[in-house]
């Protein structure tokens, strides 16, 4: 088994759990009970030591095609061969809506239907799990009824079939012939449950089916609000934030240490919750009208301030989905890492830097949640002020900035900005809820924070706002001060900054994010949609729409994205698929949309 290129793989999950299936229906990347659990298959990160689940035509393949359900996120991969047709169908359940009384019902568990649609396929089925990320013996045992049972010390996977498994010390296999219009079924499942106790595959797929339908097109109020034009685009960013939102806030990514540079040592876990990434998400989806979603992640924010009478100091760059902290940070040295590139990283270190960015997050996603009819409660308005004295206070202060780069702080630029916006944001909030305090103070230190960024942040040399006070380092985040307010769109160092980017960082329709990272790792593509949007907000519409189309060709089969792509060779690098990624694209896709003339 060899590596496959990130781009070749699609997603499947539902609000716990999530896997990557490859073109060739292998499943190589899969964590139960939850999306941060260890893996029980990781051959992404290891072909062969990490563990598969593979089903695919014992004969030569002719054609491979895979794509999801329209409008939902399940997907199937189809093998033509010389005898029949194969096609493979691969989900997670979700049964219930959120509409209605019945909660969620969401099973660590994964099904897979196989069904020989024309002719006769001779078919390969290879299960080999390996157990948290592969440390754990894991001992299969064949089940009397059928399916298999691995084991661990502290673990147990099932999977639940009719199909007849030869066990052995390396995993189990199984061999079978179906004809036009026979199928088999597989549910692999977390825990003990026996099988009368999960819906039965049809039903599943049916339940599943509708539920992802419903979510995608049905929002408080009506119909959920998507740009025609780019609608199947739009449509599968939403449903990939929806998987990734499998506990409090959203995760980063799904999976951990795919390398932004290959053969490298930056190969991080994104298994983690973001302020910044949840906010970001907060307003993509609220963008569309999924405000339940939103204001889900509104309320987490606010819950994150206010419980346990926390001081902004104690906010956290980023949070574990469902455990109380984010593990110590660990390297899997037994696995050989994506394409070699070593270290595999569990953990997230990051947890102990200090961002200064992330209190404009929060006050700007709680200013904009005003669309959400949230309000601002009396403990949630008390912490923001307190959040909006804090940043008073400390805004001059350096820090780890928001690329999280493992160096000493600085004075990034766009930290302060961000402190700016955290202001400036609460001053509005002050003003619109009537605080009934004095705000001098406040608008004082937002108004040095903008002359000091123009002062001591602005490279003549470059023409450009660098990334750090002082720097001649080009640094794309300068592409957002205009969307944030903090200058206006045809201010002249804004629309000079936009030039120096387009030719210094841009690759095409891709963008790098910093002079550090030009060329040594991919582009990153949230950066290419913030070109995107920056393009529109200074009036090149056209030039931006042509851009954003670029972008749109540069997804995977699926239309999914990693965290960077290569200008070169169109290759995914980074963890995938990506929520900033598809956060950027909802973005630019709305914004876009509402400066274009309609559609026809």
């Amino acid at each position: 088994m060899e590596f496959q290129p990130i781009r070749n793989y699609g997603l499947i999950g539902n609000l716990g759990s999530c896997a990557l299936v490859s073109k060739e229906a292998s499943i190589d990347w899969c964590c139960l009970p939850r999306l941060d659990s260890p893996s029980i298959f990781a051959a992404l990160l290891d072909p062969e030591k990490g563990g598969h689940f593979s089903i695919r035509p014992a004969l030569e393949i002719q054609e491979t095609k895979q794509e999801y359900l329209p409008q939902t996120n399940i997907l199937r991969t189809t093998f033509e061969t010389k005898t029949g047709t194969l096609a493979v169908q691969d989900w997670m359940h979700m049964g219930g809506f959120k509409f209605e009384e019945e909660e969620h019902h969401r099973l660590p568990a994964l099904y897979r239907l196989v069904q020989c649609t024309q002719g006769t396929v001779n078919i390969v089925v290879i299960y080999r799990p390996r157990l948290d990320y592969a440390r754990a013996q894991t001992v299969l045992t064949a089940e009397r009824n059928g399916g298999v049972i691995a084991e661990s010390k502290d673990d147990v996977v099932r999977l639940h079939t009719t199909c007849p498994f030869i066990v052995g010390t390396e995993g189990a296999e199984a061999r079978v012939t179906l004809r036009e219009g026979e199928r088999l079924s597989f549910l692999c499942s977390y825990g003990r449950a026996e099988r009368a106790d999960l819906p039965p595959a049809l039903r599943s797929l049916e339940r599943t089916t509708i539920y992802w339908r419903r979510w995608l097109t049905e929002c408080e109020g009506g119909e959920c609000r998507v740009p025609e034009r780019w609608r199947e685009h739009v449509d599968r960013s939403a449903l990939v934030l929806r998987v990734l939102a499998g506990g409090r806030g959203i995760a980063a990514a799904a999976t951990t240490s795919l390398p932004e540079i290959l053969g490298g040592s930056h190969n991080w876990d994104y298994r983690f919750s973001w302020v910044r990434d949840t906010a970001l998400t907060v307003r993509a989806l609220a963008s569309l009208r999924h405000m339940s979603d939103a204001r889900e992640f509104v309320e987490w924010v606010g819950e994150l301030i206010t419980t346990g009478g926390r001081r902004p100091s104690d906010i956290q760059v980023l949070y574990p989905l469902h455990a109380e902290y984010v593990p110590p940070e660990e390297e899997l040295t037994h696995l050989a890492g994506y394409r070699n590139s070593k270290p595999v990283r569990i953990g997230n270190a990051a947890v102990h830097q200090r961002q200064l960015d992330i209190y404009g997050e929060i006050l700007n996603t709680v200013f904009l949640a005003e669309l959400l009819h949230t309000g601002a409660g009396d403990v949630l308005s008390g912490v923001l002020r307190d959040i909006v004295e804090y940043v008073c206070d400390i805004w001059k202060e350096p820090d780890h900035g928001i690329w999280e780069l493992r160096v000493d702080p600085k004075q990034y630029t766009y930290s302060k900005v961000m402190c700016w916006v955290a202001i400036d944001r609460g001053i509005r909030l002050a003003q619109n809820h009537a605080w009934g305090i004095d705000t001098l103070r406040w608008e004082r230190e937002r108004d040095t924070i903008r002359s000091t960024v123009l002062e001591q942040a602005w490279s003549e040399k470059r023409q450009a706002f660098t990334q750090t006070f002082g720097s001649d380092v080009l640094d794309a985040t300068a592409l957002l001060f205009p969307l944030l307010g903090f200058l206006p769109a045809d201010h002249p160092r804004a629309l000079a900054t936009l030039g120096t980017v387009m030719r210094d960082l841009a690759d095409g329709a891709l963008v790098y994010r910093s002079d550090h990272h030009h060329r040594k790792e991919g582009a990153f593509a949230f950066c290419s949609f913030w070109l995107v949007d920056a393009l529109a907000t200074a009036g090149r519409v056209e030039e931006a729409r042509e851009r954003f189309e670029e972008l749109l060709k540069l997804g995977n089969h699926l239309g999914l994205y990693a965290e960077e792509i290569d200008p070169a060779t169109g290759a995914f690098l980074g963890n995938f698929p990506q929520a900033f990624t598809h956060v950027g694209l909802i973005n630019s896709a709305v914004k876009l949309n509402s400066m274009l003339p309609p559609a026809n």
